[in-house]
């Protein structure tokens, strides 16, 4: 193994040089080859970080919405993500950038890419296009750079163009990243005895989701690599906005459904869209599913470390009530209860940085980088 003192820019100087005339999928078999030898790898990891440019018209140039006070939230957004990323954003990336090693297989951003609310089509792709050569180029080249679709990233004056433009553009960049053939949102992919399946949360192909967990069925570790929760999450305004959820709870069959396959499964949910590290490693249905949630929209200073706001069965899903005591309800306390009696650790902070998915035989953690942070912050241990 290469030695832990070798720069990875180095590493992958030298390696080249031995890599040469090999396809792109055949220098990623070889990586993977190699890191397999002592049968550990990692995945470097960036949650949310909504991208966007200091100058508010430069993506958003014709932007518009039909209700006034949404469109006042977008704009106050472009303000904070154009603060973001006139620093803390490229400090955080530079961090998240020394994470990766010689046995880092890709590079994974949970959704949310991009900020979105864009006026067309061609700028919808461009917009993603930037981004993605922005973090590609500047965390790793060499690897394959990988993203879920987040809700920004579908967003737009028309939603149904930013939804297609989104398709048209990063089908065929996932291909390429990945070195197979992807056709849409949804889809799977291996690494060693591992599978990573990719879903699209915000109009979920449920049949499709079904297929693609089935076909995962027996690796040694199934990932479910989806923008948002699959647990409700604690926010009063958006404690609803998990897979399968709605404030009505229509979906709740289906919403059932899926939680005992990926419980089946023993899955572990890689995720993001809420702005907090949380952890919650929870048993029922015959299984267990372990959920990670991630976030990179260093907001401000404050998050650059790890305090916990609530931790354990007993503190999930209480902070909501703190902000609306009105959504106390006997319907929300039955929905949280039927998760709370199954979690087995919790823990949730306002806290952003960059993640370090290591998989090791049977033993999976994420090592958590707080903002810029030279040391870790916290281990999370998975499997």
């Amino acid at each position: 193994m290469i030695s832990d003192l070798m720069d990875r820019r180095d590493f992958f100087k030298y390696s080249a040089a031995g890599l040469i005339g090999l396809s792109f999928a055949d220098r990623l078999r070889a990586a993977e080859a190699a890191a397999d030898k002592d049968g550990r790898y990692s995945v470097v990891i960036l949650g949310d970080t909504h991208y966007d440019a200091a100058d508010p018209e430069y993506y958003h140039e014709g932007y518009s919405d039909p209700d006034p006070k949404r469109e006042a939230l977008h704009r106050r957004e472009f303000v904070r993500n154009g603060q973001m990323w006139a620093g803390r954003s490229h400090d955080l990336v530079k961090r998240a950038a020394c994470l990766v090693d010689d046995d880092t297989r890709f590079v994974y951003q949970t959704g949310d890419l991009i900020q979105g609310d864009t006026a067309g089509a061609e700028n919808h792709k461009r917009f993603l296009d930037d981004a993605l050569n922005l973090f590609k180029n500047d965390l790793a080249p060499d690897l394959p750079f990988v993203t879920v679709a987040g809700n920004h990233d579908l967003r737009g004056k028309d939603d149904a163009v930013a939804r297609q433009a989104y398709i048209e553009y990063m089908a065929p960049r996932m291909s390429r990243e990945l070195g197979q053939e992807i056709d849409g949102p949804d889809f799977l992919y291996r690494t060693g005895p591992d599978a990573f399946v990719f879903i699209n949360f915000t109009k979920p192909n449920v049949e499709r989701i079904r297929v693609l967990l089935e076909q995962a069925r027996g690796s040694r570790h199934v990932f479910f690599m989806v923008h948002c929760p699959v647990f409700p999450y604690d926010n009063s305004k958006y404690y609803w906005w998990f897979l399968l959820g709605n404030r009505k709870d229509s979906h709740a069959k289906e919403r059932r459904e899926m939680r005992k396959l990926l419980a089946s499964l023993n899955a572990i949910v890689l995720c993001g869209h809420t702005h907090m590290t949380e952890f919650l490693d929870w048993q029922g249905d015959g299984g267990r599913i372990t959920q990670m949630t991630m976030s990179s929209v260093w907001r401000n200073e404050s998050q650059a470390s790890y305090k916990e706001l609530a931790n354990g069965a007993s503190g999930y899903m209480t902070l909501l009530y703190k902000d609306a005591p009105a959504l106390a309800t006997e319907a929300n306390k039955a929905l949280f209860d039927e998760y709370r009696a199954g979690i087995r650790s919790y823990s949730i902070a306002d806290a952003a940085g960059s993640y370090k998915l290591i998989v090791d035989g049977r033993h999976v953690w994420v090592d958590f980088y707080a903002g810029d942070s030279a040391r870790r912050t916290k281990r999370f241990k998975l499997r």
